[in-house]
């Protein structure tokens, strides 16, 4: 493919990622989040002047608005989705194939010494349909069944092309039979896939637990490379609801914004702006509560981004085992979204960087996409840097 043709596709897949952000804005839900509020004249001044300076060009206020309806603020340096996976997600993380080598959640346990993280004990695996247990040896699928025969219960996931849960199971088996699906393990295996991986499940710290036990509850937490440096927004820590043991904010959970010191906010929020002074299931209070152990967690994510330079932006999962020990769950490397950072938070993702993103962003935008390695990260776009 010739560097022309490269150019259009990429430019295409750019338009296609926005029109899917604004498509998402036309829920119903999310359009009365954001109807709630208009802005000022001086206000939309504001947005547009700030745009136009640092971007080059005026944006929809969708995005702003939306953040104002959950923050009560207004503050121009919002991020907006808009712009956030179409683009400096997209110039951030360039290297595709390192991306999807991150998302492969059985890729990871390659990673765990390299980044001396501890992550959920692999039972068993399966990539591109090839059985492998704990140690990376090849089993057949008879061995599968033996190391499954009676184990109880333990965690399922689909281990490629997923987001928000999709396809994550409890399953628990007695002798030869999974309790809830009531079929034989022979049988259950032929529904897995190609990729997936069971792990053991985890039990979280009593600080994670008491809020809800019927999850693993995570810290969301993002971190970037801007120049030499890297940078986490402003972390966020999700919670599963109403028996689930999912605790996405898309499969039903809610989210509490977390600060550097591990001092949770006062209110927690679902995806849809219903609010919670206390965990609805089990009362448990947000305001003056405290995860002592989690600058540690955030400490460990910003160490681990260390070591893997080349890619600009990560989501990481993580969360404390109930010996109060860092556990990372999975990466999310492509459309991570930011938005749940923003409203937990009621400030911008980037702070006072947003003006000097944004101005690199619209320079990226008409560089060739063979060009664009020179320019990462923010380097030397400017000059020497």
């Amino acid at each position: 493919m010739n560097d022309l043709i490269k150019n259009i596709v990429d430019n295409y897949i750019r338009i296609k990622k926005k029109n899917e952000e604004v498509k998402k804005f036309k829920d119903s839900r999310r359009v009365k989040i954001y109807s709630s509020y208009k802005l000022t004249k001086e206000e939309k001044k504001e947005l547009n002047n700030f745009y136009i300076k640092h971007y080059g060009k005026k944006i929809p206020d969708t995005w702003h608005r939306h953040n104002y309806a959950f923050s009560g603020k207004f503050d121009v340096r919002f991020f907006p989705e808009l712009l956030y996976i179409p683009e400096f997600e997209r110039f951030m993380n360039l290297d595709k194939s390192m991306n999807y080598f991150l998302e492969d959640k059985n890729n990871l346990y390659m990673l765990e010494e390299y980044l001396n993280v501890k992550m959920p004990k692999k039972i068993i695996s399966c990539q591109c349909g090839t059985y492998m247990d704990s140690d990376n040896n090849i089993i057949s699928k008879d061995e599968v069944i033996k190391k499954l025969y009676d184990i109880g219960e333990v965690f399922f996931k689909i281990s490629v092309d997923t987001c928000s849960g999709i396809g994550c199971k409890i399953l628990n088996f007695k002798k030869d039979v999974e309790i809830n699906s009531k079929l034989k393990i022979e049988d259950l295996i032929t529904t897995f896939g190609l990729d997936f991986v069971i792990q053991e499940k985890i039990k979280c710290h009593e600080s994670i637990a008491k809020i809800y036990p019927n999850s693993v509850n995570t810290f969301r937490i993002t971190t970037y490379r801007w120049k030499n440096k890297i940078y986490n927004v402003p972390c966020s820590m999700r919670i599963g609801r109403n028996g689930s043991f999912l605790d996405n904010a898309h499969a039903g959970g809610i989210f509490v914004g977390i600060d550097d010191d591990g001092k949770l906010h006062d209110k927690a929020y679902n995806e849809f702006k219903d609010e919670y002074l206390m965990h609805p299931n089990t009362n448990y209070t947000f305001k003056n509560k405290k995860i002592e152990l989690f600058p540690e967690v955030l400490e460990k994510c910003i160490d681990m981004h260390e070591h893997i330079p080349n890619v600009g932006i990560l989501n990481w999962d993580m969360t404390i085992d109930e010996k109060g020990q860092v556990v990372l769950i999975e990466i999310n490397v492509n459309d991570g979204g930011i938005w749940i950072h923003q409203f937990a938070h009621g400030k911008p993702a980037f702070g006072d960087l947003t003006p000097e993103i944004l101005e690199w962003l619209s320079f990226m935008k008409k560089v060739k996409l063979k060009d664009r390695k020179k320019y990462l990260f923010g380097m030397n776009w400017r000059g020497k840097e």
